[in-house]
């Protein structure tokens, strides 16, 4: 499966980076459509060849030469031959093909129905923001983000009496505990801690950022209701911390809870008095995953550890200082400093930003862009049959059994357009019934929000239908997608498993051109090198004395290697020319030579010389399946032509020599 993903990905290596497609239209002014050749009853046209060849060449200044461009035309007519056959068998109209490309090409998708530029300024505000970390507090009341008109405004106006005392001095922490919807305002007076970006839902975020130390926000609307937030401090990212730590679990008996207590002291007084660290966590640490790498953390920022931990690591100051002792939901802790990690640089941070984008209440405005600009590139009119759906809307659609009048004149009324095609108000009452569920809105509301879901779903599958039209790079993309996927079966079926399953035909290839498979002249040696030329002597007079056990490659290496790894090196095989810089030094007869290189002794030992003589198949059977493969494909192309026959038209290729030609 690695193979066949890297297989396509090759073939449409040198498409342009997804960061520029949304902007690249379709523009065939420069390079007109005329037909190019004709093969297997379908035409290939100049401005694919054209945009495919340029492609490919981008980066070779040697390239859109007369012969390089004859090459390419012939390579490619190889390549649409297969493509031929690969479509008689209905190999693109299978179960597999279809449901392997269907998945490539959602990926293919993607970038086209994005606002680059919106994703852009999110990625470098989150990182700027990510230089900056927030203490607040926040007092929540509540709502339905898709709650009724009614009780969004007596949330909001709930939320702005609220404001007004905190405004007029009245103690923040204090109207958390009083009015707050979050249960832990009770305990923390609504503090939040330190936090950065992508730790808070993103208009609370925003909130935080936006408003001045000290101040409390307007305010803000998120999908749990409606926040305040007091800005308590802001301070100067922390970057990240590394740390080590031993955890003594808290027991629900208060007896027990005073034990743990008591244990981590006594923990901690032997690690400040020299105890080994790493001892101490295998020995007592109950944190199972980390007990026994001596408490070893991944490091973490701001807001991803419970706060008195978190605040406890980063007040460290150098590598191997150690915290007192600090209690946190899961028990007791000690943590001692590895490292600090600055902020990395936005290089280093930008794909893992954008990917959390990606999955973040964020990329709902990027959506909302896009649909904005959609509707005024494919021209979305509605018609006055859209103030007319909402009195079909009763309370049987909030309790998930609507059903509309079929009969009803309405029905077949265009509701709206996009571009040339219609939508009806049968289209859409079809979708309210297949969609409904109950729910707590009012039935006009819940009606709302099914047509503001309807229209944008049908303005997203309107693009998506018309992508090819209006990109080239996509509708390329699309096709060499396509292409490969056709291609990599039929290579499979027709060339690479038939060479290595054909191993009578592989015997037979190999003993028709065995003369390209030969050894030159070979020595079988062996090369002793060593810092010592007293240890070279040694193994010289074992030679001599034709001591074969003490010549053995492990015994020498142990024997000498005892006190250091460095003293003995020993390579033994069959070497032709170039394959060793020091056997290529010294004559090639049987004996003992001695050679200086690189600062060390060698020592070489030839005991034979191989003369010329072919490669056996077992040798070099990957080369001769490479090389066989290569037969069979050559065989078969020539099979593809007779079956297909390639007319190439004369203006077409006379127009592409004048347009590629530089």
């Amino acid at each position: 499966m690695k193979f066949r993903i890297w297989f396509i990905l090759i073939l449409i290596a040198g498409c342009k980076a997804s960061s520029d497609v949304s902007t690249v239209k379709q523009d065939d002014s420069s390079i007109k459509s005329i037909k190019l050749f004709d093969v297997g009853g379908e035409s290939v046209y100049t401005d694919e060849f054209a945009y495919v060849y340029k492609k490919n060449n981008v980066n070779n200044d040697s390239a859109f030469t007369h012969g390089d461009i004859k090459d390419y035309l012939d390579l490619y007519i190889k390549f649409k031959l297969k493509i031929a056959e690969a479509k008689n068998r209905g190999m693109d109209t299978t179960a597999a093909f279809i449901r392997e490309f269907d998945t490539y090409k959602e990926q293919l998708k993607k970038p086209y129905l994005s606002e680059n530029q919106v994703t852009e300024k999110l990625i470098a505000e989150a990182y700027q923001r990510y230089k900056e970390e927030i203490n607040a507090s926040h007092i929540l009341i509540q709502v339905d983000a898709e709650a009724a008109p009614e009780d969004t405004l007596k949330a909001y106006n709930k939320i702005l009496e609220i404001r007004e005392q905190a405004t007029k001095g009245t103690d923040f922490g204090k109207l958390a505990r009083e009015y707050s919807d979050d249960p832990s305002a009770k305990m923390n007076n609504g503090n939040l801690g330190y936090f950065t970006s992508f730790q808070m839902v993103y208009p609370f975020e925003s909130a935080a950022y936006n408003t001045e130390e000290g101040k409390v926000s307007k305010p803000v609307r998120t999908k749990f209701g409606y926040h305040l937030v007091k800005v308590l401090d802001k301070r100067a990212s922390q970057g990240s911390v590394e740390v080590s730590h031993i955890m003594i679990r808290i027991k629900p008996n208060k007896a027990d809870s005073l034990e743990a207590r008591n244990k981590i002291f006594e923990i901690y007084d032997q690690a400040v008095g020299g105890v080994n660290w790493d001892d101490l966590a295998k020995q007592f640490s109950e944190d199972i995953n980390t007990k026994n790498s001596g408490g070893r953390l991944r490091p973490f920022k701001v807001g991803q550890m419970p706060y008195t931990f978190q605040e406890a690591a980063f007040a460290l100051s150098e590598p191997g200082d150690i915290s007192d002792p600090v209690m946190t939901p899961y028990g007791w802790h000690i943590i001692r400093l590895e490292k600090k990690l600055p902020l990395e640089s936005f290089k280093e941070m930008e794909p893992s930003i954008k990917s959390r984008i990606d999955r973040d209440s964020r990329a709902e405005l990027n959506k909302k862009v896009l649909i904005e600009r959609l509707r005024k590139e494919n021209g979305f009119k509605e018609t006055d049959a859209v103030q007319k759906i909402w009195d079909f809307a009763d309370s049987t659609l909030t309790q998930g059994n609507w059903n509309y009048p079929a009969g009803n004149e309405l029905l077949d009324d265009v509701l709206f357009s996009i571009a040339s095609e219609n939508y009806t108000v049968e289209d859409f009452f079809k979708y309210v019934k297949r969609e409904q569920r109950p729910n707590s809105h009012s039935p006009e509301v819940y009606m709302r929000l099914l047509y503001n879901n309807f229209t944008d779903g049908r303005i997203i599958t309107y693009e998506e239908s018309h992508l090819e039209d209006k990109y080239i790079d996509y509708r390329m993309l699309v096709n060499e997608y396509r292409e490969g996927i056709l291609l990599f079966e039929l290579m499979e079926q027709e060339v690479w498993n038939k060479a290595v399953e054909d191993t009578a035909g592989l015997k037979e290839y190999y003993e028709q051109h065995k003369d390209k498979y030969q050894w030159a002249q070979r020595v079988r040696a062996t090369v002793y090198n060593s810092d010592s030329e007293e240890v070279l002597s040694e193994i010289e007079g074992l030679i001599n004395s034709n001591d074969s056990l003490a010549l053995s490659k492990k015994a020498l290496e142990k024997h000498y290697n005892d006190k250091t790894a460095l003293t003995l090196q020993v390579t033994e095989g069959v070497f032709e020319k170039g394959d060793n810089d020091v056997v290529d030094q010294i004559k090639w007869s049987p004996g003992v030579y001695k050679v200086d290189a690189s600062g060390r002794h060698n020592l070489v030992w030839i005991e034979e010389v191989l003369e010329p003589a072919p490669k056996k198949l077992d040798e070099i059977k990957g080369l001769v399946i490479s090389d066989y493969q290569n037969y069979l494909e050559k065989l078969w192309v020539e099979e593809l032509r007779e079956k297909y026959p390639v007319n190439i038209n004369d203006s077409g290729l006379k127009y592409i020599y004048e347009k590629l030609e530089k």
